[in-house]
């Protein structure tokens, strides 16, 4: 992490107790204060240190990142895992649509502007993956492997041969036995990841099948039975990893887009000028599956302001000249594009530079997914484009952006942003 060690800074142990690192403090503050000859940047650090180890907030997120698991043990279980920096969400509330009435003309045989959002077929939002399809797959596969092993054991006992009879039952079983194991290693696992297919496994497994039915022949029912009874079971405990990977995505991501439609890092609130806040606004109401995400780390050194994500697609919104300098502005959006859409290879990423007034000449900056608009005119272009994307939540491209933002540093307890304005 960047922040310095406050411990070291003040001459306290990461384990003393809050009198010990306010005393240590007193002392330090009057070794370090400027008019009494100290450095004045050991003075601010002094101060820093203070500030974060004296809430005792601020200090658990920064034990928990500094030293992990050691400070895991120290603030119970629910420490320990990844996501105890909190995400900080919000409810973007619409702006008040003036009743029909109050425009104070009649609407027959007049020509009405049709908004954006009344083009689009809107539906209820779904998840990607989803957890019926794979449990429905799991189900399916493991009933298949179940009916092919009973009717391998059938017609291998029904064989004239006592080979396949002595083999039978003692082949069953060691396949069902290999078949558990992998499908309770796929629970037990920690789904941090997309399961991938299990590649090497299946081809082994269909040379093992193929050889079966080539030693049995092609005309024997119980050669099939055996192969296909293999390969299902192979395939069956990379389905149940996918199930427990799409329901840990839904216990993770579900709860909060239930609640909320704006995210960012902890300790943050939305920000934006008037003519933003409306276009975030629009946006948000008119698409059900639309995410807001505030402060958007896209470098190590760099976040944009506002990136909406809806389906597979996220648009990255900044000003032509950035409040911070950490913001992303009109001359570093394409660098952030690329950043993004390299850290999420599954997803669509495009920037816009929200001009107050467009310019009359194409900027030197501007690519494909780079696009130069008026604030005022940007709700259409930016909300069209993302319904393409689809009224769905794709769930691994938010959990990442959640991740992102929560490695982001808490800031210290004076910082103070303003809102959303209407």
């Amino acid at each position: 992490m960047n922040e310095p060690d406050h411990y070291r800074v003040l001459g306290v142990s990461p384990l003393a107790p809050k009198a010990d690192i306010q005393a240590a403090y007193r002392r330090r503050l009057r070794e370090t204060h400027p008019d009494r000859g100290g450095d004045e940047d050991e003075f601010h650090l002094v101060q820093s240190a203070w500030e974060t180890l004296s809430h005792p907030g601020l200090r658990r997120e920064y034990d928990l990142l500094r030293f992990g698991r050691r400070a895991a043990r120290r603030y119970g279980k629910a420490a320990a895992k990844p996501s105890h920096r909190k995400v900080r969400g919000w409810n973007v509330a619409p702006a008040p649509q003036p009743p029909p009435a109050a425009q104070g003309f009649p609407a027959e045989g007049a020509l009405i502007a049709v908004p954006w959002h009344a083009r689009l077929r809107l539906g209820r939002p779904v998840h990607r993956p989803s957890s019926w399809t794979a449990g429905g797959l799991s189900a399916a596969m493991a009933a298949v492997w179940a009916f092919t092993g009973l009717g391998y054991l059938g017609q291998a006992l029904a064989a004239d041969s006592w080979l396949f009879l002595a083999l039978a039952i003692p082949l069953t079983i060691t396949i069902a036995m290999i078949v558990f194991v992998q499908t309770s290693r796929a629970l037990r696992r920690r789904p941090d990841s997309s399961p991938n297919p299990p590649t090497g496994r299946l081809v082994i497994a269909f040379l093992f099948a193929a050889a079966v039915i080539w030693l049995a022949g092609l005309s024997t029912p119980w050669g099939w039975a055996l192969g296909v009874y293999v390969l299902t079971g192979t395939g069956m405990a990379w389905t149940v990893k996918r199930l427990r990977y799409t329901l840990a995505l839904r216990r993770s991501v579900g709860g909060a887009l239930r609640q909320f439609n704006a995210f960012g890092p902890v300790g943050t609130r939305p920000k934006a000028d008037r003519a933003t806040g409306k276009l975030l606004r629009e946006v948000l109401t008119n698409l059900p599956a639309a995410r807001l995400f505030v402060a958007l780390p896209a470098a190590a050194d760099t976040r944009v302001p506002h990136a909406i994500v809806c389906g597979d697609r996220i648009a990255l919104l900044c000003a032509p000249v950035g409040r911070d300098n950490v913001d992303v502005d009109s001359v570093n959006l394409a660098e952030a594009v690329k950043a993004l859409d390299a850290a999420l290879p599954d997803a669509t990423v495009q920037g816009w530079v929200l001009w107050p007034t467009l310019p009359e000449t194409a900027r030197a900056g501007e690519t494909a997914a780079v696009h130069d608009v008026a604030v005022g005119q940007a709700a259409s272009d930016i909300g069209l484009w993302l319904a393409a994307g689809g009224m769905v939540y794709d769930l691994p491209v938010l959990q990442t952006l959640r991740m992102r933002l929560a490695s982001v540093p808490a800031p210290r307890s004076g910082d103070r942003t303003p809102a959303v304005r209407a």
